[in-house]
């Protein structure tokens, strides 16, 4: 019984093996090209079909690299292409190499599109449509045989290397440009750097490699690098767009700024560029039907909003880039209010332990700082400050506001009524108010602000007071400083901040009774 089986499974092995042999081989290696032994730049040569190609890889020095025993693919465009792309382009040795795939591509066994890397690391699409072959979808009309060190194609029509993301902004907007390649940080390689020890506080040492990475690519997405899979999809105007916008921003601010020169780049690189960015940087590649809703996700899953119309695209080697149709900078980014809350100025130290922020400085008496829990305060959190009851040394606190353009400002402080004194604020050097923490109790938390017909009411134990600041001159980070002067006759003395804000002179409808 046992041999009945055994010669059963020998004969179904028999015919399979045999079934193979007839079909699935004879057709696997039909697929394999005709082979000359011979320098596929030899025959190249003999082509006079290419022949200005040809010239034109030597007068580059190209042809050097079949003096080695590497491997290459080429796609030569015909002589006509080639002098119909001349009359109006040129090409170099970067434009050439695009040319150039430094393996062996057998075009049968590719089907559909597929991204095929040349010599100098850009990436090109070769597709098999199952009728014929296309190189970055120019037709391809001939294919050679296999030679010792590659094989040739022809093709119709000159293939320019796309753009990287990187490339296309470094040649639409160098604001962004810039923005990009400030974000260049030197960090730790830890898989090359190797721990030899710990230091006092328990912490690794490190035989250290140092590597420079870039923040912008690690957050959002790598627009210098190539990938065969990976895209993205960016959204930016372009250098002339972007001026536009700015020099609309420049007349809606007025007094000495009248276009887009005169815009301050500090505030171009941390408030607008960053602002575009998060609305404009999306994954994989997106069509402008893509961008009909209001808002998206972006790139790393924040909102955008879309108050744009993307138009001239770009398809780049590792994504897709659009102008923006039209431009205006929101004016929420230069005619808001700039909120400094009181907490900002601390650092955390320990649990329910802080200290001043570096950015601070404070008179020689030494007080430890606080930062409560309040809810309903802004975000919830608040500066405490605390000097001894009836104190009549003189403390302050000096410190910068969030940059501000020049013009007047109403500003608004928000502090609790029952723990204060006496105080001076200055303003860049200049003495803006004077304030006894005692009006509130003598007003009954009702404090009348400069601007006519508002009144700032206490919510709980919490109000506010303003003045006017009229000397902001340019653009940047006011210097304030307040000074306790005495206790009046608070029981509690200190400061409790919650914020100060600067509201602009125009937009100071928005300060209603109680704001």
């Amino acid at each position: 019984m046992k041999k009945q089986l055994v010669y059963i499974m020998l004969f179904c092995a028999v015919t399979l093996f045999t079934a193979c042999e007839n079909t699935n081989w004879d057709e696997h290696y039909n697929n394999v090209p005709e082979t000359v032994d011979m320098n596929v730049w030899d025959a190249m040569q003999q082509n006079s079909d290419i022949s200005q190609f040809v010239q034109l890889v030597k007068e580059h020095k190209l042809d050097t690299l079949f003096n080695y025993t590497d491997v290459y693919t080429l796609f030569a465009p015909t002589n006509a292409q080639m002098s119909a792309f001349l009359a109006s382009d040129t090409i170099g040795k970067t434009g050439l190499a695009y040319h150039f795939l430094k393996y062996y591509i057998n075009p049968e066994n590719i089907t559909g599109k597929r991204k095929v890397q040349s010599l100098f690391l850009k990436f090109a699409q070769f597709e098999n449509t199952g009728d014929s072959y296309l190189y970055d979808n120019f037709p391809v009309t001939f294919s050679s045989p296999l030679y010792k060190n590659g094989r040739y194609f022809v093709i119709e029509g000159v293939a320019k290397p796309k753009p990287s993301l990187y490339e296309y902004i470094s040649a639409n907007n160098l604001a962004l440009k810039k923005f990009i390649d400030d974000q260049d940080s030197i960090a730790l390689d830890k898989e090359l750097s190797k721990p030899i020890g710990y230091n006092s506080e328990g912490k690794t040492i490190y035989d250290s490699v140092i590597t420079v990475i870039n923040l912008f690519e690690e957050e959002y997405y790598a627009v210098s690098e190539e990938y065969r899979v990976k895209t993205a999809t960016l959204v930016f105007p372009n250098q002339e767009r972007y001026n536009e916008g700015l020099t609309g921003m420049a007349l809606k601010l007025g007094g000495d700024y009248n276009s887009y020169e005169d815009i301050p780049e500090d505030w171009q690189q941390e408030v607008l560029i960053p602002y575009l960015i998060n609305n404009g940087i999306f994954r994989n590649m997106l069509e402008p039907k893509d961008f009909l809703s209001d808002t998206m996700l972006n790139i790393i899953g924040d909102t955008a909003t879309i108050l744009y119309n993307p138009v001239d695209l770009t398809v780049c080697s590792n994504g897709y880039a659009y102008n923006y149709d039209k431009f205006e900078v929101a004016d929420t980014l230069f005619m808001s209010s700039a909120r400094t809350e009181g907490e900002s100025l601390l650092n955390t130290k320990g649990a329910d332990i802080f200290e001043w922020s570096d950015s601070v400085t404070v008179s020689d008496i030494k007080i430890q700082p606080d930062a409560d829990f309040v809810k309903g305060s802004s975000n919830d959190s608040i500066l405490k400050v605390q000097l001894p009851t009836g104190s009549k040394d003189e403390y302050w606190i000096d410190f910068k506001s969030n940059p501000l353009f020049p013009r007047r400002y109403l500003m608004l402080f928000r502090t609790h009524m029952d723990f204060g004194g006496i105080f001076e604020i200055y303003v860049n050097d200049v003495l803006v108010k004077t304030f006894d923490w005692a009006d509130f109790a003598k007003n009954r938390g009702i404090i009348p602000s400069v601007v006519p017909g508002v009144r700032h009411i206490a919510v709980g134990r919490y109000c506010k007071f303003d003045c006017w600041v009229d000397n902001i001159t340019q653009y940047g980070k006011a210097q304030i400083r307040i000074v306790y002067k005495g206790p009046s006759t608070m029981r509690y003395n200190g400061l409790m901040l919650d914020y100060i804000e600067f509201v602009p002179e125009n937009r100071v409808g928005s300060i209603t009774k109680n704001p």
